[in-house]
C-alpha cells in the first residue's frame, strides 16, 4: 500500500536547514509527503529567516511527525548538527530547503541498505542519482557511482551526488562528532570523506533527487566563499595530510584553487584570478601544467587585460 512503511527496524528522520526558504519550502515538504516510504520524522531547522518560512512550516498539514527548530543565522553545519542532536531515529536524511525528492527515494534506498548489509558489508552512507536543475534553464545530471570504500575519492573531489541525496546511519555521524560547524563551505565534503575513511559508500542508481542551484550558489558572491574555501583546504589539511603523498596533496589544493579560479574567470574578474593562481604557483610550480594548461592560460589572459591601458581619444581643433 502506498506511503506505508514495511516491516522494518529502520526509522527515518529527515534533517532540512532553512534559511529564507519561504519560496519553496511547501513544495520540499510534498515531496516528501508523496514518499512511497514516508519519513518518521521531518526537522525543519530554521536558521535565522527573515521571511515567513517558519510559519508556512508551522501551516504544512503532514502525513508524519514534523517539528520545527529555531536558532540564529549559524550557517547550514550548525543547523544540521541542531537537527540531529533533536533525532533519534536509525537514518538522518539530509534534505535541503529548496531541493525535492522523487517518490521513491527512501524505498529504493532502505532497500539498497538492507541487500548490503544482508551480504555483510559495513555501509555508513546511500546517496542517488540527481537531476541538477539551474536557474538559468540549463539540466545537469550528477551520477557518480559509488560501491565501496571511495575515501582516495573524495581527496580528489566531492564524489556524493548531492547534499540532499544523503541518507546517513546516524550513529555513524554521530560518532563523528556531526559536521565542523566552523567550515561555512565544503562541509559537507569534509564529512563525507571523514565517513569514508572507516566505512563504505553506495549509491542507488536512479535519478531520485531534483537539486535546484540558484543565485545561492557559489557564482552569487565567489569572494566570500573564496576565503572560506581557504580555511577548508587547511581544516582538511591538518586532518589528512599525514595519509596523503606529497602529490596528492598538491593536486588536492591546486583542484580547489581552480575552482574558484575558473568562477572567476567567467565573472570577468581579472584581479582575482591572478590572485588564486599566484597563490596556486606559491605551493606548487605544477600549477604552470595543471589541468592541462586551463589554469595558466586564464592566468595569462586575466593578466593581459589588467595591463591593457585604454586609448586616449582624441579630438581634431
Amino acid at each position: 500500500m502506498r506511503n506505508q512503511a514495511p516491516a522494518s527496524a529502520h526509522t527515518v528522520c529527515v534533517v532540512i536547514p532553512m534559511y529564507n526558504g519561504a519560496d519553496s519550502i511547501e513544495q520540499t515538504l510534498v515531496s516528501l509527503a508523496k514518499q512511497t516510504r514516508l519519513p518518521d520524522h521531518v526537522i525543519v531547522i530554521d536558521d535565522g529567516s527573515t521571511d515567513d518560512g517558519p510559519q508556512r512550516v508551522r501551516d504544512f498539514a503532514a502525513p508524519f511527525r514534523l517539528t520545527l527548530l529555531q536558532q540564529a543565522n549559524e550557517g547550514q553545519a550548525s543547523a544540521r548538527n541542531h537537527g540531529m542532536r533533536h533525532s533519534q531515529e536509525t537514518f538522518v536524511a539530509m534534505l535541503d530547503a529548496d531541493d525535492q525528492w522523487r517518490p521513491q527515494k527512501l524505498e529504493l534506498q532502505l532497500a539498497l541498505y538492507d541487500e548490503l548489509t544482508h551480504q555483510g558489508r559495513k555501509v555508513g552512507l546511500i546517496d542517488c542519482y540527481t537531476q541538477v536543475n539551474y536557474s538559468d534553464g540549463r539540466r545537469q545530471l550528477d551520477n557518480l557511482l559509488k560501491h565501496g570504500m571511495h575515501f582516495y575519492d573524495f581527496i580528489r573531489a566531492n564524489v556524493l551526488n548531492g547534499v540532499s541525496a544523503a541518507l546517513v546511519k546516524r550513529d555513524v555521524i554521530m560518532e563523528l562528532g556531526g559536521f565542523d560547524a566552523g567550515l561555512r563551505y565544503c562541509e559537507d565534503r569534509f564529512m563525507w570523506t571523514r565517513i569514508a575513511e572507516h566505512w563504505e559508500i553506495h549509491t542507488v542508481p536512479q535519478v531520485l533527487l531534483e537539486r535546484t542551484v540558484n543565485s545561492g550558489n557559489m557564482t552569487a558572491n565567489p569572494k566570500k566563499h573564496y576565503q572560506n574555501k581557504i580555511r577548508f583546504i587547511e581544516v582538511y589539511l591538518d586532518r589528512y595530510a599525514a595519509r596523503l603523498s606529497k602529490q596528492q596533496q598538491i593536486e588536492f589544493v591546486l583542484a580547489n584553487h581552480t575552482d574558484f579560479l575558473n568562477t572567476f574567470s567567467r565573472g570577468g574578474e581579472h584581479v582575482e584570478v591572478i590572485d588564486v593562481y599566484q597563490r596556486m604557483f606559491k605551493h606548487s610550480w605544477q600549477t604552470l601544467f595543471f589541468d592541462h594548461g586551463k589554469p595558466t592560460l586564464r592566468y595569462l589572459y586575466a593578466c593581459a587585460k589588467t595591463l591593457r591601458k585604454p586609448t586616449a581619444s582624441t579630438t581634431a581643433h
